[in-house]
């Protein structure tokens, strides 16, 4: 009887870790698949992923369980791509990126040594990877791992993408997070960063004072995509965010919010048993 009347309160309670933790836009793979394409979860978006019409994509598969990310909160699968070839997925956010202030990304990336990463744009398929060499159609601006090192683009239908002079980790699973300080012009990525606190004012790669404004665009409205790439076979995505603050793109789990959840649940078997007698 107890744990019939218990049922509501358990269903109830059992979103307060994700209640704290709400990102503007959030995937962690929790479908089986075994596509990506087609399939989404997560929250902060409108529709599924699709793949991109841009020459030579494919899709992503669900792999199983979450990248290992450290003290990062996961959830879920990943994916991963199958085939020698360009993997390209996109899905529109629920919002467009913001006018001003700060715009903040995050993904989990392990690699073989070739590309991987997250990509913005205004439309489905402009969303290439970031070592595409038609400048017509590649993505505004993304960041992630390619050719072994870490590389971003700004401004990517007008300049090539930079490449870090920093290797990045291959075969282990490496935490990207980017900041787009919309108001100044100024981008910056970190790569592990400390997660749990304030933003880092350093980390393996800092690329500061980068414009990345646009002639004949505006930031707001003009990113309204977020794209997986992937150049080869056997990378692997995880965990991917967008929101407005470092903290909204690096949860760790509370260790505040599990106490209160088996509060509630105590004071709910206390006064059903009182209600028994």
């Amino acid at each position: 009887m107890y744990c019939k009347k218990l049922i509501p309160i358990i269903a109830a309670v059992i979103a307060l870790p994700t209640a704290l933790f709400a990102q503007s836009s959030y995937e962690g793979f929790d479908f089986t698949g075994p596509a990506v394409a087609g399939n989404g979860s997560g929250t902060g978006w409108t529709g599924d992923w699709a793949v991109s019409s841009a020459a030579g994509s494919s899709n992503f598969q669900i792999g199983t369980d979450s990248l290992n990310a450290g003290s990062l909160l996961t959830s879920g699968n990943h994916a991963v791509s199958s085939g020698n070839n360009t993997h390209i997925l996109s899905r529109q956010m629920a919002s467009a990126a913001p006018s001003s202030g700060e715009f903040w990304a995050s993904i989990v990336v392990q690699t073989n040594g070739l590309g991987g990463g997250l990509t913005f744009s205004n439309n489905a398929n402009d969303n290439l990877n970031l070592n595409a060499t038609d400048f017509n159609n590649r993505a505004r601006f993304g960041f992630g791992i390619n050719g072994g090192n870490f590389v971003y683009t700004l401004d990517g239908r007008e300049t090539a993408p930079v490449f870090g002079s920093v290797a990045g980790a291959t075969g282990a699973a490496t935490l990207l997070v980017a900041k787009f300080d919309v108001s100044n012009g100024l981008f910056s990525m970190w790569a592990n960063p400390t997660v749990g606190g304030s933003a880092p004012s350093g980390g393996i790669l800092v690329a500061d004072d980068i414009s990345f404004t646009r002639s004949g665009a505006t930031f707001a409205g003009d990113v309204t995509h977020a794209a997986l790439f992937a150049n080869w076979n056997n990378i692997q995505l995880d965990e991917v965010r967008v929101g407005t603050s470092f903290s909204e793109v690096t949860p760790i789990p509370e260790p505040g919010s599990y106490a209160a959840i088996l509060g509630l649940l105590a004071i709910g078997f206390v006064t059903l048993r009182r209600r028994s007698r």
